[in-house]
């Protein structure tokens, strides 16, 4: 049932993301050693304090289905001021459905962006989520800026790692088309199964 309602929400992000323009959508493709993987980030503002936002993440081998990563997660955000927000979070990611609460700091500045956020994640049992995200876009000139992004998300139990993601781009972006060089590291249950994936990116905002 709730991997039916977060398909569903997906679905009605992406037809948002396709007629309304006041909804941020921001699509990305890797062509990797290993795999193919496409993935997107839509948001939208109801006003200061709540927001929604979708990732949704795919990632398949030229030649082996077995290693098919997906990741779909649609959350509702409450700001307390322009740092701090509360999240609460419905998705589906390897090996199913998962529910998360997390609260969250960000700081931006013209160049720099920073977000943390912390949180419990239900997914066959509890366990505790991590979300680091650093993005770092000085100007080179006039018209394009250097790109640098890090993001990395980290489940486990206190004992073990459950789940790992750490995603690292770095690129040129000139006004809302990024591209560059992309790396991908995933980690499943206890580290005992990892994902490589090097390669380049194309990035667009809209």
């Amino acid at each position: 049932m709730l991997r039916f309602i977060s398909l569903s929400i997906t679905l009605i992000f992406a037809a948002l993301a396709s007629k309304a323009q006041n909804v941020g959508f921001s699509p990305e493709m890797v062509l990797g050693h290993r795999s193919l993987s496409y993935q997107h980030f839509v948001s939208h503002s109801f006003n200061e304090k709540w927001s929604v936002n979708n990732v949704s993440y795919f990632d398949t081998e030229y030649n082996n289905e077995t290693n098919v990563i997906f990741f779909i997660r649609n959350m509702l955000s409450y700001s307390f001021n322009k740092h701090f927000k509360v999240n609460a979070a419905i998705g589906v990611k390897n090996p199913g459905a998962f529910a998360t609460i997390t609260s969250q700091y960000q700081y931006s500045a013209s160049s720099y962006k920073i977000s943390y956020a912390i949180g419990s994640t239900h997914q066959n049992g509890f366990t505790l989520e991590q979300t680091l995200i650093l993005n770092y876009t000085p100007a080179l000139n006039t018209s394009i800026k250097a790109y640098l992004n890090l993001f990395v998300v980290v489940n486990t139990n206190l004992k073990i790692l459950n789940r790992g993601i750490q995603q690292l781009r770095i690129g040129l972006k000139k006004e809302k088309f990024i591209t560059g060089i992309a790396i991908n590291l995933d980690q499943f249950t206890k580290a005992e199964k990892t994902l490589e994936n090097y390669g380049i990116f194309i990035k667009k905002t809209f």
